[in-house]
């Protein structure tokens, strides 16, 4: 997969918020976090990280994502996986 931006990633991962979460779009700002701003709960997040590793294309421990709160966080962390592993 080449070298995405981080708009085309945060772009993915709204997609992916209101797409399968039916998460307005205006709720879904790089400062929102999943579960205050988008009331998410643990079975979401699982679904979450699910989606988006289908999305991207890469494999990571689930325990890996647990100090990810909010989508700018998320955004980064699926920047980092595909440099290291895409």
């Amino acid at each position: 997969m080449p070298q995405l931006s981080r708009e085309e990633v945060l772009a993915k991962v709204r997609q992916i918020l209101a797409g399968d979460f039916s998460i307005p779009p205006d709720k879904i700002a790089p400062a929102a976090t999943f579960r205050g701003t988008l009331g998410m709960d643990s079975l979401d997040a699982v679904d979450l990280i699910f989606f988006v590793e289908s999305a991207f294309g890469y494999k990571a421990r689930v325990h890996d994502y647990r100090d990810l709160h909010s989508v700018d966080s998320l955004v980064s962390f699926v920047l980092a996986r595909l440099a290291t592993h895409g």
